[in-house]
């Protein structure tokens, strides 16, 4: 069976997961002067077993070739989050060049624009359907990550 994961990053940003720690310690907290001991103790572990799954949660496509199915969707803790779809063949892969800009203030509410180009890699399948894989700001690490893809994949360069 050749089942192909690509692994998109992390799906819950950084300072989400940490303010979740933290409510997590506060709820905690209060839980030990609310309750009794045990019970306290009992619903802290509940809500401290759902952090792992919020912590390592991660968007993937996974494209699964002898069943001709294409996942995209959150993988969390050896679970799938969304629905697989089907697919009659993968057209290509291609990268398109965007521009970004971003805004900075200084203390003097002087503001900084810098405008940058990054590379943003997709997997087009026969019926038009998109799907984002990848970006970068240099081209050659997007090309890097898009050949071995495309090689695990069987499709030539385009």
């Amino acid at each position: 069976m050749k089942i192909i994961r690509i692994n998109k990053g992390k799906a819950v940003p950084l300072p989400i997961r940490f303010v979740s720690v933290l409510v997590m310690v506060i709820i905690t907290i209060a839980l030990m002067d609310a309750l009794p001991e045990p019970w306290s103790i009992f619903i802290a572990i509940l809500i401290a077993s759902f952090l792992p799954a919020l912590w390592f949660a991660t968007n993937v496509i996974i494209i699964n070739e002898e069943d001709k199915t294409i996942f995209d969707g959150v993988w969390t803790m050896g679970r799938k989050l969304g629905k697989p779809v089907r697919y009659q063949s993968i057209e290509k892969i291609f990268i398109n060049k965007v521009k970004t800009k971003q805004t900075m203030y200084s203390l003097s509410n002087r503001q900084n624009v810098v405008a940058n180009y990054e590379h943003r890699a997709y997997l087009k399948l026969d019926n038009g359907d998109k799907y984002f894989l990848l970006s970068h700001p240099l081209e050659e690490r997007v090309e890097e990550k898009v050949a071995k893809i495309r090689e695990k994949l069987g499709l030539k360069q385009s």
